[in-house]
């Protein structure tokens, strides 16, 4: 994909506000993105104090100030820093910089006008790497992730990658030769439960967790942007065409042939992870945060390896992924500040810092991620990416919790079959968005 094609296509949708609002940015002169009077900015962070990943920016913005005499007041606010921010977004907001993922600044800011069209930062210059730009660093397929209504509303600073994870140094033979097929997965599979073992990991009292399997099969079968169309179809039919129904039954034999780890229709979150991670089953579909949150009863020697979805039919098999990045609401006080600091940390080795800290992976691929993130860093960068769960749990929350989990969980811990299954998401679907008008 043409980069300046797709750059100039998000800020021409907004180019009269940016003409505004980055008065005060660099130019191709290499001069540095705020040349006016700003000296200081608020920043409210979806972190924690204490957590890995505040104690790398809160580092970051001390350098920062150092460099530019900007004075960075931080608060560490948690992640519902959006709804502690949101009563302020209208007037005068109480922040001017936030991070988040795009889900809750779609829910909370998108929907009310009140965040920034961030495109024109993509043309700034890089402190140190005058000779680069973000848009240069940052791939498209991440700077996607944070787009909504054809805006840049989130800078991507870390991402968040869906895959299958097992353990490499008990699995050799897959880090050799891994399965692009489903059809070579399934095999795969049936081989470890003839040697006696239960292949599958998986909490199903997490919904969102349950419901990775069949978005998954949808996207893997039909390509991104099909579970998204169906999620939308106020008729409800499109559950009942052939490749939604044939996901269905994908999931269907998993929980009926017995795939998945005894318990895992009835246990507690992380039960069935921590029998993952030691070692009594071989595959969890889930986030790259899998790493971190296992780590400390992973067993002796486990390696983090993982692999992409495999392909069940689409040309293209993209990553399912999300992004945790930086906002600045549109009457934040001293937005040109706040757009100098986010241009400072797209800095190369600030962040390698951020990434070293972390152990996760960052916004730019330039960057060396840590080992056991490093074959999902390389999956999104051969398949490119597409929104977690199609992006129907941003667009249609309230169908997504009230009439898709409830069934998805039902499918994926046999409850219910595949037909019954893909009857009953259409025709309560369509009593939905009957209901819904």
């Amino acid at each position: 994909m043409n980069r300046r094609w797709t750059r100039r296509t998000v800020v021409t949708a907004a180019v009269g506000a940016l003409a505004l609002g980055m008065s005060g940015c660099g130019g191709t002169d290499g001069s540095s993105v705020n040349s006016g009077a700003d000296k200081e900015l608020t920043y409210w962070s979806m972190w924690k104090e204490g957590e890995p990943n505040q104690k790398a920016l809160a580092a970051l913005l001390k350098e920062f100030t150092a460099e530019t005499g900007i004075k960075v007041t931080v608060q560490w606010q948690g992640r519902d820093v959006l709804k502690k921010l949101q009563p302020t977004l209208n007037t005068a907001p109480a922040a001017d910089l936030i991070d988040r993922n795009l889900p809750e600044v779609k829910s909370l800011m998108v929907s009310t006008q009140t965040a920034s069209d961030l495109s024109g930062v993509l043309d700034t210059k890089i402190p140190g790497e005058e000779d680069k730009t973000v848009g240069d660093v940052v791939p498209d397929t991440y700077l996607q992730l944070g787009q909504a209504d054809g805006k840049q509303v989130v800078m991507p600073y870390s991402i968040v990658t869906n895959g299958l994870w097992f353990d490499g140094s008990a699995q050799p033979e897959v880090v050799s030769d891994v399965p692009k097929t489903w059809d070579d997965f399934q095999q795969l599979l049936d081989e470890r439960k003839k040697a006696g073992t239960k292949p599958l990991a998986l909490d199903a009292d997490i919904p969102d967790y349950a419901g990775y399997w069949y978005t998954n099969f949808v996207v893997s079968r039909l390509g991104a942007g099909a579970f998204h169309q169906a999620a939308g179809d106020k008729s409800g039919k499109l559950w009942k065409e052939d490749g939604y129904v044939k996901a269905a039954e994908r999931v269907n034999h998993l929980a009926k042939g017995g795939y998945f780890a005894d318990g895992y229709d009835a246990s507690k979150f992380p039960a069935i992870q921590q029998k993952w991670a030691a070692g009594k089953a071989d595959f969890i579909l889930m986030g790259s945060w899998i790493a971190g949150e296992t780590k400390t009863y992973a067993k002796q020697g486990f390696t983090y390896r993982s692999l992409p979805f495999p392909s069940d039919g689409a040309s293209a098999s993209p990553v399912e992924a999300s992004t945790y990045g930086w906002v600045v609401p549109s009457k934040a006080r001293h937005s040109e500040a706040a757009q100098k600091l986010i241009a400072f940390l797209y800095g190369k080795q600030r962040m390698q810092a951020y990434a070293d800290a972390t152990q996760g992976i960052v916004a730019r691929e330039d960057v060396k991620v840590a080992d056991a993130m490093a074959d999902a860093a390389a999956a999104m960068k051969d398949n490119g990416t597409y929104q977690t769960f199609d992006g129907a749990n941003q667009d249609y929350a309230e169908w997504w919790t009230k009439v898709f989990q409830p069934l998805n969980t039902k499918l994926v811990t046999g409850k219910l079959s595949a037909t019954a299954f893909t009857d009953q998401l259409a025709s309560q679907s369509a009593d939905f968005w009957k209901r819904a008008g």
